[in-house]
């Protein structure tokens, strides 16, 4: 008959639990404790809760890449300025009109040189410079705008007043031409004198045309 194998003591089998019972005992109380500390120094977190986002320290490097200055910006405006005033000027001359047929290129400038004086305001004034001349301009465009439609166009009515309003964008453009030789320290600006006699001698043969016809 085959021997049953000997079964250990109980009271040992016993004894090696309550041993491994205490091991474990120890350890989360070491765990227990670990964590306590963490929780007054502000390390632990609670399950689930978003990290902390990480600011990064504000940058005081100074940045390489070159800036435009106030006054090349001054000049950028200007010079488009001029640009919207010398065709307002011509197309008043000639009645808002292309080819004799109504257009709305009056209305279109007018706009933009309001928009091109409203820009400058703020460049101009950062520079300590006057800005009347950029709110006169302002002020005075959406006139233009009002009368340049197809209607009042084609009725004649306006044709003194534009011719008139031509004059008003010359003295403005004339204006703009000396403030820009003057920011650029020249007695003039490059060019604008031969600016000048050829929008003069331009409108002056539409003149003459006129009379002829």
């Amino acid at each position: 008959m085959a021997r049953l194998p000997k079964l250990p003591n109980p009271d040992n089998i016993f004894s090696a639990i309550d041993k491994a019972g205490g091991v474990i005992d120890k350890g989360l109380g070491f765990i227990d404790k670990v964590s306590d500390k963490l929780d007054k120094i502000g390390l632990t977190e609670e399950p689930g809760a978003p990290e902390t986002p990480t600011i990064a320290p504000e940058s005081h490097t100074v940045s390489t890449t070159p800036g435009v200055s106030d006054k090349d910006t001054l000049l950028y405006q200007l010079n488009h300025l001029l640009a919207v005033l010398s065709q307002l000027e011509i197309h008043l001359s000639e009645d808002c009109k292309i080819m004799g047929v109504p257009c709305d290129c009056c209305g279109k400038h007018a706009l933009q040189a309001s928009t091109f004086a409203m820009e400058t305001i703020p460049i101009a004034a950062r520079m300590g410079k006057d800005t009347l001349i950029y709110q006169d301009i302002a002020s005075w465009t959406p006139h233009i705008e009002e009368i340049d439609t197809p209607e009042k166009v084609n009725s004649g009515d306006y044709d003194e007043t534009y011719r008139k309003e031509s004059g008003t964008a010359s003295k403005f453009r004339k204006k703009v031409q000396s403030m820009i030789g003057e920011l650029k320290g020249d007695e003039d600006c490059p060019g604008c004198e031969e600016m000048r006699e050829t929008i003069s001698s331009f409108i002056e043969r539409r003149k003459r045309e006129r009379v002829k016809g």
